[in-house]
This record gives C-alpha cells, structure tokens and sequence, in this order.
C-alpha cells in the first residue's frame, strides 16, 4: 500500500515538473494573444492592401494611407514578435518593410506592391498558424 502511494506521489510530481517545463518555452499567453491579434490586424490590412493594388484606379492615396496603418499595426507587436519569435520576425520583415515603404512612395508601382503583398501575406499567414 505505502508502495502504491509512493508511486502514486511520484508520477503526480513529475507530471507537475513535466507541466511547468513545456510551458516555459512559450510566451507569456497575454503576450501571445496580442500577437495573435496584431498578426490577424496585419493580414486583413495587407489583404486590403494587395486588392487595392490590384485595381486599375487611380487610388494612390489609399494606397499610401494603408501602407501607414500597416505600419502602425506592425509597431504595436514587433517588440513582442522579436523578442518571442526571434527567426519568424527577421522572416517577416524581409517582405513586410519592403511592403511598408513600397506602398507609402508618391509614385507607386503596383506591380511591385502585388507582389510583395503576397510574399508578406504568405509569411504572416504561416506565422499566424504557428501561433
């Protein structure tokens, strides 16, 4: 009986140090969760962004204006995302700022910003299902 006990006690004590181990690789859940929904906020507005992109009119100010909030977005996580996902946030920003300052010339190219809306929106999407 005292042996059934003991066993007992030991595998609920492992299972605690298990538990508490494997949780303290992940940011902290608050932290995730803004990062999950700043991620989200990035995607819809970079959807928004390659639609517009896609439209032959001459709609160069809304352009220039989503590029800015795309920004905004991004600032509000990418101290978190650097420092939580180190690898994943190089990743992104290869595209993402690329992006940014493609979309916020006066004179923009389109083609360029089709393409990259993609790359980036690939990255984010994958990044968000890592999440």
């Amino acid at each position: 009986m005292k042996k059934s006990i003991l066993l007992f006690g030991a595998i609920l004590m492992l299972g605690v140090i298990l538990t508490g181990f494997s949780q303290g690789h992940k940011p902290q859940d608050s932290s995730n969760e803004e990062i999950q929904n700043g991620i989200k906020e990035v995607i819809a507005k970079t959807k928004e962004l390659k639609d517009l992109a896609e439209k032959q009119a001459n709609n160069s100010d809304e352009i220039n204006q989503l590029g800015k909030e795309i920004e905004e977005s991004w600032d509000k996580i990418e101290k978190k995302v650097e420092k939580a996902y180190p690898q994943d946030y190089q990743y992104i920003e290869e595209s993402l700022y690329p992006l940014i300052t493609v979309a916020k010339q006066k004179k923009l190219n389109k083609t360029k910003i089709r393409t990259l809306s993609m790359e980036t929106l690939d990255k984010l999407e994958q990044f968000n299902q890592k999440l």
